[in-house]
């Protein structure tokens, strides 16, 4: 088992490092959407470890279903930044928004978000961009506390 993993693990870091975004900043006020694109695949190093059982069970279960704007980015004033289902203590998969204050999402509109990010073909992470600068993202997420 643990040969596995030592063999695995250069190989996962090879694969995830095609998966950095090119045309956005982490920095929440500066999330801009890229050029001609509402969806991209991109995701954080860690994004090829999402078990997508754990963002299915986060979407389907933990998300607050209502057409309420329950959900936005830091410093929007909303109650949640989305929300995160974790395997064990690590693993976990969020779906949050991302971008400047004024982007805010009923829990409705992210389980659409997460669907047309998952029909566009991303398998693990992706974003969907709307409205100026705002996105709603599936990424890895370490620590699911923090995602509420």
């Amino acid at each position: 088992m643990r040969l596995d993993i030592f063999i695995l693990s250069p190989l996962a870091t090879v694969l995830n490092a095609s998966a950095i975004p090119r045309d956005i900043s982490f920095a929440n006020d500066s999330l801009v959407k890229a050029e001609d694109e509402s969806y991209d695949c991109q995701g954080s190093i860690m994004c090829a470890t999402v078990h997508v059982q754990a963002c299915d069970i986060a979407v389907n279960s933990k998300l607050i279903r209502d057409d309420e704007p329950n959900y936005g980015s830091i410093g929007s004033g909303t109650p949640h930044r989305g929300a995160c289902h974790g395997i064990g203590s690590d693993f976990g998969c969020a779906i949050l928004i991302e971008g400047h204050p004024g982007c805010v999402r009923s829990g409705n509109d992210m389980w659409w978000d997460y669907q047309e990010i998952r029909h566009s073909g991303c398998h693990h992470c992706g974003h969907k961009y709307w409205r100026d600068g705002c996105a709603t993202t599936i990424d890895y997420e370490p620590e699911c506390d923090r995602i509420q």
